[in-house]
């Protein structure tokens, strides 16, 4: 069962994102025949012209409006028949984000929003990148060509065109890493509106082959050289191999196969046994569906019995038995009655831990027909629960949490900052991405979040996405405060959020935008407890998803909306960032889990494809292996109502 749900709904994952690519359609009703309006992309950069078309045919006036906006930016327009018109010219000028098109059908039918798209302004692009070769070896010259592009109505000058390792700008390198080299193709290129500029260039680095053969990756990278910091594209070449002089096996393979060699393909025969034996039972069956519980709650045991054949029970008895993590007994129950059938006991709460219910069939010598366990964990749970997350998959630092919150009928809301619209873009589509691809990469991406908290039991209507760029929180924070000045993101060349399903439509990419947004999810759920990343992450994502939160936090505390009893609990750092760090006092919180829950924690993953290429489902990890505790440890923040500032620039 669980096997086929999970194809089931990777499939629809798939099928979604499919949809999202193809042609936005819409149905409008109020004619003689039912209409459809087509647009002929989904997303188009300022300066072009965005088509439509009417199926079956017929004709109708349109409007357009910024979504968010009742006033329209254009009206009074006419469009008939199959073929595609033009519908707008974007004036180079025009705001980026998403336009909604409001339709009057010549039947006199209306409709609002009969279809979408989104507006971005790309300035410059990396139009290829190819390498001179596909395998190298020790001591070979890499020697790429590489196409820029002007795609803006003005020149451009003062940019830096780089070659280096692939890399994503916004990610620091970890503390034990070399620093990244840089070849530097063009120091200061002047483009004029449309100009293209091609270059061949000769040893951009040389091959240092390792003992193994590997696989190399290389990306390019459009700055202005005034302004390191702003970046106009991002692009990755195809992947290269390289091995060491005449030694040519074992192949490596790609990223989104699921072995990386042949010698790692699984040859065991326990390779996914599952559950040990001592879970198994033909007799006994446990409702797994609730494991986790709060201390100040008995929690319960739910199981059916089921007689086998024939088989005389009528000196048998039914025990309960209830042991901590060092096997000493803490419960020792016989069960009057009937033993086959339905059976729900209450047990005394325990101190928070992981405890092992063991339910057995003795007969009167003691000599045990039928046993079965089921691990259930106690917890201090919160009474509410919101999780900010940068990207989608970073709810995955906390599976145990949001299990035992959904287990226990706890609230819990889940807000991405992120659309996650540039991690693993490029290796979905197998080619670089602009901002067209980017955007329906987030909606890709989106898809898997619903569907992994979804297997979790997390109702989508409990989870939100603000659609701001997919690295660029920390350009957001730094340098674009106010709504009136947004950041003008790399991939999605947008500075307004461009989704369709975005919680808050066209939401400027600044600070004041993110954090007011911040503010109003915390204000409408008045969560006990809130969870962030780390503020001390080196991806600048995560630690500004903190930062973010954190000053919502204080300004709502000022405002007398929330009390300085909220808790605010962060996940661990995974590499520190450079330069100075949060003032803040921690507290380490452990989360005891389940096996059921740990094993639920482990499948939410496979549904984040797009990140690994589904890697982790070669590497299942056994039931008894399983971590009884949250698998990422997790931090409270002790004073975070303090300290105000200090991540601010004068």
């Amino acid at each position: 069962m669980l096997l086929s749900d999970r194809h089931f709904t990777l499939a629809s994952v798939r099928i979604l994102s499919l949809l999202v690519l193809s042609t936005a359609l819409a149905p409008l009703h109020g004619g003689a025949a039912e209409l459809t309006v087509v647009t002929d992309h989904t997303n188009y950069n300022a300066g072009s012209d965005v088509r439509v078309r009417l199926l079956p045919g017929g004709s109708a006036n349109a409007s357009i409006r910024y979504a968010g906006e009742a006033r329209p930016v254009a009206s009074a327009i006419h469009i008939q028949g199959r073929e595609y018109e033009i519908l707008w010219k974007i004036p180079w000028g025009a705001r980026t984000g998403r336009y909604e098109v409001d339709l009057t059908t010549s039947g006199g039918g209306a409709i609002k929003n009969a279809t979408s798209f989104a507006v971005h302004r790309q300035l410059a692009k990396v139009e290829s990148v190819e390498l001179d070769k596909t395998f190298y070896t020790s001591g070979d010259s890499v020697n790429p060509r590489i196409v820029v592009r002007n795609l803006s109505n003005r020149p451009l000058d003062h940019l830096q065109v780089e070659f280096e390792p692939y890399t994503y700008p916004w990610i620091a390198p970890a503390p034990d890493e070399p620093p990244i080299w840089k070849h530097i193709v063009a120091a200061s290129l002047s483009l004029p509106p449309g100009g293209q500029k091609e270059f061949d260039v000769q040893k951009a680095t040389v091959v240092q082959a390792p003992k193994e053969p590997a696989l190399i990756y290389y990306s390019v990278v459009i700055r202005d050289s005034r302004e390191p910091d702003r970046i106009y594209d991002l692009a990755f070449a195809p992947p290269a191999f390289t091995t060491p002089p005449n030694q040519p096996l074992p192949k490596q393979y790609p990223f989104l196969y699921l072995y990386s060699h042949l010698t790692d393909v699984p040859k065991s025969e326990a390779y996914r046994h599952f559950y040990p034996p001592r879970f198994i039972s033909g007799v006994i069956a446990f409702d797994a569906g609730h494991t986790i519980s709060p201390t100040h709650v008995a929690p319960s045991l739910s199981f059916t019995i089921r007689q086998p054949g024939e088989a005389g029970w009528k000196d048998a008895s039914l025990r309960v038995r209830v042991l901590d993590s060092s096997a000493k007994e803490i419960e020792n129950k016989l069960l009057p009655g009937p033993i086959p059938g339905q059976h729900v006991i209450g047990l005394r709460p325990e101190d928070p831990g992981v405890y092992t219910a063991q339910v057995s069939i003795q007969t009167r010598d003691g000599a045990i027909i039928a046993q079965d366990e089921l691990e259930i964990a106690i917890d201090d749970l919160p009474k509410s629960l919101l999780i900010f997350c940068a990207h989608e998959d970073d709810d995955t630092a906390h599976p145990g949490i949001i299990r035992a919150a959904v287990e226990n009928h706890i609230p819990i809301h889940f807000v991405y900052f992120t659309s996650g619209d540039a991690g693993g873009c490029d290796r979905y589509y197998m080619h670089s991405c602009d901002a067209a691809r980017a955007m329906d990469f987030g909606e890709v991406r989106m898809s898997e979040a619903r569907a992994s908290l979804g297997h979790l039991g997390v109702s989508s209507d409990n989870v939100f996405f603000l659609g701001l760029p997919d690295g660029g929180l920390g350009q957001i924070w730094e340098r674009h405060i106010k709504r009136d000045d947004p950041y003008l993101s790399v991939l999605l060349a947008s500075d307004h959020s461009p989704y369709r399903n975005a919680a808050i439509p066209n939401l400027a990419y600044s600070r004041d935008s993110a954090v007011s947004a911040a503010k109003q999810f915390i204000a409408r759920f008045k969560p006990d407890e809130i969870i962030t990343g780390h503020p001390d992450e080196r991806h600048v994502d995560h630690r500004t998803n903190n930062w973010i939160v954190v000053k919502a936090m204080q300004e709502l505390l000022r405002e007398g909306v929330i009390s300085r009893d909220t808790r605010l609990v962060v996940d661990v750092s995974y590499g520190p960032m450079p330069g100075r760090h949060a003032p803040y006092e921690y507290e380490k919180q452990t989360l005891y889990v389940s096996g059921e829950a740990a094993k639920l924690g482990q499948e939410a993953l496979w549904y984040y494809q797009s990140q690994d290429g589904n890697h982790q489902q070669a590497n299942i990890v056994d039931f008894d292996k399983l971590p009884r505790q949250e698998p990422y440890p997790h931090y409270r923040i002790l004073d975070w109502q303090e300290h105000e500032g200090w991540n601010e620039r004068p």
